[in-house]
């Protein structure tokens, strides 16, 4: 699996906000992809580490 980093600031997510929650719905539905070769607790603990990213981004 290949690893990426995002980094926006603040700002950038406010500005952006239609980009960002497009973004996070993707990242999601991918981790739902039969082809990453995870199993259902890997799954829901990858997406509990995403909402938890995009939650503090939101709060900032």
């Amino acid at each position: 699996m290949a690893k990426a980093l995002i980094w926006a600031t603040a700002e950038d997510l406010a500005r952006n906000k239609g980009r960002v929650l497009s973004l996070y719905r993707q990242i999601l539905r991918t981790l739902n992809s039969p082809n990453l070769p995870l199993n259902l607790a890997a799954r829901l603990s990858k997406k509990a580490e995403v909402r938890a990213i995009f939650m503090v981004a939101a709060e900032e």
